[in-house]
This record gives structure tokens, sequence and C-alpha cells, in this order.
């Protein structure tokens, strides 16, 4: 092409450069504020997680990062809002490996795409849980709470963060695997299930290590098995599920950990800068220090290795959720 002819297609070029007319420029990330969506009510393990975490991610970001609960639908709410959200990585769904992994089996309908419609991330952290008692219960160990269950239908009634949420699903396996008669009774949220054991309202439930050590520790509640390994450190002398003869509870049967998803669609440098900063978060000393008191450990990796976490616990839970029959509304 001639030099005039080039030379002529300069204002042309130029439009290309700049984009046409009326039409926004790429949008770099990240130019705004950032919302961490919590599925869930305030309060439980996930909101400490998410709140821990903001604040560093806000420091490397360089933008606030803000946490905003979203509770509901086991949590579809907030997968919902996040899955139809701008894909520009100023939208992060703080999940718990339920959205992803046993709600699809769960529901008939879902107003997302666990696995469409939301790309993974990052896993941030594996969690241990703990089964818990009021002290009024006359168990000091998962036999003579199976015993006493047995021998007393009807009497103990559990506490769950809501129909089909992952305490629900455990207890109900629990149940399954041991004989145990237990009635269900739904809350909004864990720290409402929590506050309902502590009351004596509910008399045990499966949840969470972080919420309990403290009430444990006060003798408000009574820990009679973790889930994961002997010699927790923050419950000391409290044996595991397997320990105790109960099997099926273990990182495999049943994987539980937190992470972060994006909508679908979201640029791959956008997902590699939250991947690397949250990394960076996550051997922070500050935040290093509330996972441990948490019992939560670190997994960090790529979003490739947690898309395969996402697929392995998508089985495993289909497995439990199989055997216990369990269904959401």
């Amino acid at each position: 092409m001639k030099l005039r002819a080039l030379l002529s297609l300069g204002p042309f070029l130029a439009l290309l450069a700049s984009g046409w007319p009326g039409s926004a420029p790429a949008q770099q990330f990240p130019s705004k504020t950032v919302r961490l969506v919590n599925p869930f009510p305030p309060g439980g393990p996930l909101d400490v997680l998410g709140r821990t975490l903001s604040e560093q991610l806000g420091a490397s970001f360089g933008v606030p990062v803000i946490v905003e609960n979203r509770p509901g639908a086991a949590g579809g709410i907030g997968a919902a809002e996040v899955a139809r959200a701008a894909p520009d990585g100023h939208t992060i769904l703080l999940t718990v490996y339920s959205i992803v992994t046993s709600n699809p089996h769960l529901y008939a309908r879902l107003a997302y795409d666990p696995l469409k419609d939301l790309a993974p991330v990052v896993a941030l952290a594996s969690f241990d849980s703990v089964l818990i008692a009021h002290p009024s219960v006359q168990a000091g160990s998962v036999a003579e709470l199976v015993a006493y269950a047995k021998a007393n239908p009807g009497r103990l009634n559990y506490a769950s963060a809501g129909m089909a949420s992952p305490g629900h699903l455990t207890a109900e396996y629990f149940a399954r695997r041991t004989g145990a008669q237990m009635t269900h009774v739904p809350y909004k949220g864990n720290a409402d299930a929590v506050r309902s054991v502590l009351a004596g309202e509910t008399q045990v439930m499966f949840t969470p290590v972080t919420v309990t050590v403290p009430h444990v520790k006060a003798g408000k509640l009574k820990a009679l098995a973790v889930y994961l390994a002997d010699s927790v450190d923050v419950l000391p002398g409290v044996r595991s599920l397997a320990a105790q003869g109960v099997e099926g509870f273990d990182a495999k049967s049943q994987p539980s950990w937190y992470g972060l998803l994006v909508p679908a669609g979201t640029p791959k440098e956008a997902i590699a800068r939250i991947n690397g900063d949250t990394l960076k978060a996550l051997r922070d000393d500050k935040v290093a220090a509330a996972l441990r008191s948490a019992r939560m450990f670190p997994i960090g990796g790529t979003p490739e290795q947690f898309a395969a976490m996402i697929r392995d616990g998508h089985a495993a839970w289909g497995r439990v959720i199989r055997e216990t029959g369990v269904r959401g509304e």
C-alpha cells in the first residue's frame, strides 16, 4: 500500500485505537470497589473468613473490598447474583463447597448453573467440623450419644443452618451410618443454629469448629467428635468420628472447603490477579493466624486445581446425598 493511502487511513486507525464513538474502553481490573458476596448470613465461619480476607485484598488491589451478605435458598440467592453480575472481576463469590458440589444434586432447578455460570479462582481453605451437644445431653462420646438417641427416640433435636445445608446433610449421613434417631430443626444460618444449641432449644449439631471453640472452653457446649483427625489443637482430647468407629467422615468422603468464584467469562487477567493477590493474603501472618484459630487449613493453588477440586467434590457429595435421600425444598 502506498504511503499516501496509509496516511489517508490515519483518522480511521485512530478511531479504532480509541474505540467507536460512544463505546467504553476495556475496563482494567481493579478499577472500582470490589464486592465479595457471602451467600449466607453474617456471623458464620464464612463471614469471619471473608472479612479477614477483604482487608488484605483491599490493600493489595488498592480499592475497597466490601463483604456483602446475600443469604437465602441454601446459598443460591447470592450465587445467582454473582452469576448474573458483569464478568469483570469486581464481583466475587465467597463460597462454601456446597454451592457447587452438593446443591446441584439437591435441587431440581437452580437459579444458576454452578458448573457453567461460575468460574473457579482459588481454593481458600479446608476446615474441620465438630459434633457439639448441649451440656444437658447425657453423652460424653459418640457411642454414648448414639445409645441415648436409640433409647430415647424423638428426644434429640439437631440444629442446622437450613434445609439441605451442609449441617443437615452431615447429620442425616451420621444417622444413617449409626442408627441414631434425631429430629431436624432448621434455622436461618449457622449462627442462629449454634445459638439454639447454646440455649438448649436443640441438643446437638454438626458445625465448623470456628464458632464453637469459645463455648466449648467455657463449658457451654460439649464437643463429642471432630471430623478429620484426633488431637485438634483448639479442642484437645476430642477424638475424630473415625477413631470412634464411624466411617465415611473424612476429607475424601465429605470434602469441605471455602473458595472464590467469579462470573463465567471474567477475563483471565482479572482471575490471575485475584488468584495471585489471594495467595499473597493467605501467606500473611494475620490471615494465617486467623485461619489457625478457626481450625482452617490454607489451600491455595491455581484456578485449574480448584476446578479439579470442584469436580471431585461434586462426585463425592453426590454419593452422600444419594445415601441420605435428602432433597432441597
